[in-house]
Parts: structure tokens; sequence; C-alpha cells
């Protein structure tokens, strides 16, 4: 099985978990779980926006800075690094 083939298998394994995750999400009353939640959404994001934009060349690197501003920030974040990285 090729590489990028097993990546995105993961990729939208990690986003349907995070979907339902989502889906319990009004249920979650305290804000360290929302937290945790919001931070796994930034990191998929992360991770898919790797693995998609690795298809074309494209793709911001996974380190000790990336990662701790996509879980903080979110997803948003994820944009915000894309756009530091591309546009600046």
């Amino acid at each position: 099985m090729p590489e990028y083939v097993l990546k995105a298998l993961f990729v939208v394994m990690g986003l349907v978990l995070i979907w339902r995750a989502y889906a319990l999400a009004p249920q979650m009353k305290t804000w360290l779980s929302r937290g945790c939640l919001h931070a796994m959404a930034g990191l998929a994001a992360l991770l898919a926006g790797n693995t998609a934009g690795s298809l074309l060349g494209l793709g911001v690197g996974l380190n000790g800075l990336t990662l701790p501003v996509s879980a903080v920030l979110g997803a948003p974040g994820v944009g915000l690094l894309w756009a530091v990285k591309y546009l600046l």
C-alpha cells in the first residue's frame, strides 16, 4: 500500500473521530473538555492540510512551533501558519 494512501486513511479516520466528538460537544460542560476538542481539531487540520498539500508540494513543517500554535489556536491557527509561510 502506498504511503500517501495510508496517510490519507489516518487523516480521514481522525476527521471522523473529531466530527463525532463535535457531535457530543453540546453535552460537554467543562472548558477543559472543549479546549481539548479545539486542540484536536487544530492538529487534525494541520495534518490534513499537510497531507493534502504534499500532493502539490506545499506544506507547513511539523515542529516545536507549529504544533503548539495549531493546538492553541485551532483550525484558524493553521490558516495563520499557512498565511505566514506563503504570503509573507
